[in-house]
């Protein structure tokens, strides 16, 4: 079933520095310097699958990467993370 709904969704604040010392090269400060940037990411899930997801790059947390995906949020666990292919 399609959610047709603008969604809402309250992100906590303040977002963590992804160019701290302990931050400089991890995925977190990759996606955080290309917010707002189309990417495609692949995720690998617990059965060994891997699930491809589309977007814009709308929030990055500690440890989740959020994509704008038409009128959709998509989360995903960022540590599960294999590859990112931006556009």
């Amino acid at each position: 079933m399609e959610c047709q709904r603008p969604v809402e969704i309250n992100f906590p604040d303040p977002l963590p520095d992804f160019n701290a010392p302990n931050n400089v090269g991890t995925w977190k400060q990759l996606f955080a310097a290309n917010m707002g940037k189309r990417v495609k990411i692949e995720i690998s899930l617990f059965d060994g699958s891997i699930r491809t997801i589309c977007g814009d790059i709308y929030i990055v947390g500690n440890a989740y990467v959020g994509l704008m995906c038409g009128n959709n949020i998509c989360l995903g666990d960022i540590f599960s993370i294999r590859f990112a292919t931006f556009y």
